[in-house]
């Protein structure tokens, strides 16, 4: 028997269904039914794999290696992704004036979900932060982080980056900018920020209760933020 074209069957169907006036529940429960008598099964999801992450001495050692380089951009660029767990296409857009230093914020904007929001930074990290955005001011940069050609950094040059200084400290494990927002919010999480506050620094999206996430505010989760990274191994 010869297959009926798909887009010609789909006509077909939708002619069919229109006629039912459908709503999105309707046409769910109308698939749902089909794939069921068809005995279709949807795409098997892979077992979640956890990050291998690093422990506190692998930590200081990739930071040690980082400090004899000698570049402030990068030892500063990885404190970045040590203390605010932004995702590697946040943290290369980054621009100067999204850091905001007397509040000790960085706004995150049109992070992913196209979702903005601020994310705390310790107060340890203020002097440093602010002689670096110094100089960046004098150089009439645009973005945080820029390359040699004062281009907005890519996502694979910050990977190339963090895999560079991995190498020179010996670390056998795979480091990527993303492992140091696991690295954070595993912290966070060992020193009993919960779930709906870290929500707020992650900014990842809310999948059970919204009300929860409603009722909180990021000054809500800051001090308890700052009182946890008084112990973060880098300094």
């Amino acid at each position: 028997m010869e297959r009926t074209p798909p887009r010609q069957l789909a006509d077909q169907l939708t002619k069919i269904i229109k006629k039912q006036r459908p709503d999105a529940q309707y046409l769910k429960k109308v698939f749902e039914y089909v794939r069921r008598d068809l005995d279709l099964k949807g795409k098997q999801k892979q077992a979640l794999k956890l990050p291998e992450l690093l422990t506190e001495d692998e930590i200081k050692s990739f930071y040690e290696a980082v400090w004899n380089s000698s570049k402030r951009a990068h030892m500063v660029m990885v404190k970045v992704l040590l203390f605010t767990g932004l995702r590697n296409s946040e943290l290369a857009n980054l621009k100067l004036g999204d850091v905001d230093l007397k509040a000790l914020r960085i706004r995150i904007v049109q992070g992913k979900g196209g979702k903005d929001r601020y994310v705390p930074i310790p107060e340890t990290f203020r002097g440093e932060l602010t002689q670096y955005l110094s100089i960046q001011k004098e150089k009439e940069a645009v973005y945080l982080f820029e390359t040699n050609r004062l281009d907005k950094p890519t996502t694979r040059w910050i990977r190339e980056i963090m895999k560079r200084y991995a190498a020179e400290a010996g670390i056998t494990k795979k480091i990527y900018p993303h492992l140091f927002r696991h690295q954070l919010l595993t912290y966070l999480t060992q020193k009993g920020i919960i779930d709906s506050k870290l929500q707020l620094i992650s900014g990842h999206k809310e999948r059970h209760s919204l009300a929860i996430y409603q009722n909180l505010s990021l000054v809500d989760v800051e001090n308890e933020y700052k009182e946890a990274m008084k112990d973060f191994p880098v300094k």
